[in-house]
């Protein structure tokens, strides 16, 4: 394709994304696959022009108001979008009213702008792995921070990797990765993962306890735990099993310790969500708070005699972390705080991941 067609390509794409609540990915994705005459390295152009549109949505916007997306395009690439007299949420490149619910706005919302490294997770021996992935021409390198992360040194087609399909290697973030282990989950404990979703946290879990316990994955999506059940058959773990309709009755004892990685505002992910950050709004994330303040009342039943309830985010708002915690143990003073991290894009270069681990007393 010729860098106009390109172009006009990206444009169409980002006029896609800009008419739906679809996440942006999922609009190129289905953009590109259905246009076979697309090569590889096209696509990569194409993903460079959207990503990087909307990583500058708002400057654009301030610097060259209501013009096309054709327009935004050439400005990007020729780096015309910044303005001196832009405001705080205009440089940060997120809604105005979401500025003071950040912790550390100035350093934080700055680090969101970046573009993030792809983390895997090694499933088993790191240095086994990272060797077996060399092997076809797939360099890592190892995190800093977590005993299983290894960073992609360039892009690869990991689905096609027969370590992935060996299910030696998973896509998570490295502050995902730590936060398990936060939890001080250990093996043959009995374990609630509440919200599961496809599975990230189960299946890391798993790994921790040595596959020795038991794992109960509960969310209300019957595809995610569908897709929960492909992954864990796939990294050989036996110890997870999914329930969808889970009920105190069915576990009078609890569980030694119940994650609940909730519903949030994906605050501390926008470096690889960067159109997510203009589908928030106050009703949507006003709304969230409820529905995370509900989730961990229902969840803290599940939790039994001197149990553990952790509660984990990715977001870097006040409001969803610590100010949610401590409206919880306001509420539940049979519940004690043992821990709380806060992880961050600007600090430990990471995303924005949070954790609280309680104990019941």
């Amino acid at each position: 394709m010729q860098v106009e067609e390109i172009k006009k390509a990206a444009a169409d794409v980002l006029s896609q994304i800009a008419a739906t609540n679809q996440p942006a990915n999922e609009i190129l994705n289905a953009y590109t696959r259905t246009r076979r005459y697309i090569g590889s390295k096209d696509r990569r152009q194409l993903a460079d022009l959207v990503w990087g549109v909307l990583r500058h949505r708002a400057r654009l916007e301030w610097a060259h108001p209501k013009t096309p997306f054709i327009e935004k395009i050439d400005y990007f690439l020729n780096k015309d979008y910044t303005r001196v007299d832009a405001p705080d949420w205009v440089r940060f490149e997120v809604p105005e009213w979401l500025v003071e619910h950040i912790a550390q706005a100035q350093t934080e919302l700055p680090a969101l702008l970046e573009s993030p490294e792809i983390i895997l997770r090694a499933n088993g021996n790191r240095t086994k792995i990272k060797k077996a992935l060399a092997d076809e021409g797939i360099e890592t390198i190892e995190t800093a921070l977590s005993p299983y992360g290894l960073i992609l040194q360039k892009r690869a087609n990991l689905k096609q990797s027969a370590c992935y399909k060996k299910g030696l290697v998973e896509v998570q973030d490295e502050a995902s990765q730590l936060v398990a282990l936060d939890t001080g989950i250990q093996a043959g404990l009995n374990v609630l993962d509440y919200c599961a979703g496809a599975g990230g946290k189960s299946l890391i879990l798993a790994q921790i306890m040595g596959d020795k316990g038991k794992i109960v994955a509960h969310d209300i999506s019957m595809r995610s735990l569908k897709e929960l059940e492909r992954r864990a058959a796939r990294a050989g773990t036996k110890i997870i099993r999914t329930h969808p309709k889970i009920k105190i009755e069915d576990y009078k004892d609890g569980f030694d310790h119940v994650v609940v990685d909730a519903p949030c505002s994906g605050t501390g992910t926008w470096r690889r969500c960067p159109d997510a950050r203009w589908k928030l709004t106050p009703q949507l994330f006003d709304a969230l708070l409820d529905k995370q303040h509900a989730i961990l009342k229902t969840a803290k039943q599940f939790v039994g005699t001197k149990g553990r309830l952790s509660y984990i985010t990715c977001s870097l708002t006040v409001d969803e972390n610590d100010n949610q915690v401590n409206r919880f143990l306001d509420e539940n003073p049979g519940f004690v705080i043992e821990k709380r991290v806060q992880y961050s894009p600007a600090r430990t270069h990471t995303d924005g991941l949070y954790i609280a681990v309680m104990r019941r007393v």
